[in-house]
């Protein structure tokens, strides 16, 4: 009887080893499965410091104003502020202004001019400008069209210059 009780025990010992065999050494791998969806994406990380400001260059030189003429009249025809103005008359037959300007034979056309009318508390209108025998010509209109002797500011610019 104990070779009946030997051979038992025997195939329970390899039936138990066959079983520890099984689970700690793994059969072949079987196929790759598909890729999964993608996860969220992770909250952006802190932002890095500031770079150093770099120095300041060398200025460049100064350039060109183009200003060639500018000034402020009165009503009365006082001339405040002013550059290169020799004389501003009020011409009462054509009701403007004529303006002599200090070396320059003024032509409209040659230069860019803004001319600003100055109106009292109450008035308001317009201004315009041309020219005639080298003098810029300033003419203000109230607000019906009609002209009027009225303060102004303007600058002449020349913009063929360099």
């Amino acid at each position: 009887m104990k070779g009946p009780l030997i051979l038992a025990i025997l195939a329970t010992v390899l039936a138990i080893v066959a079983l520890v065999l099984a689970v700690v050494l793994p059969g072949a791998q079987g196929p790759v499965g598909p890729a999964g969806p993608a996860g969220a994406t992770g909250s952006a990380g802190p932002q890095g410091p500031a770079g150093a400001t770099g120095s300041v260059g060398p200025q460049g030189p100064a350039g060109s104003s183009r200003i060639v003429a500018m000034g402020r009249v009165t009503r009365t025809g006082s001339i405040g502020a002013s550059l290169n103005v020799s004389s501003v008359t009020w011409n009462n037959a054509s009701e403007r202004w004529e303006i002599a300007l200090d070396g320059i034979n003024y032509l409209d056309s040659q230069y860019v001019t803004v001319v600003s009318a100055v109106f009292r508390t109450g008035v308001s209108g317009y201004a315009n400008h041309d020219s005639v025998g080298g003098k810029l010509l300033v003419k203000i209109f109230d607000a019906d069209g009609t002209p009027i002797q009225e303060g102004f500011s303007f600058v002449v610019f020349n913009v063929t210059a360099s």
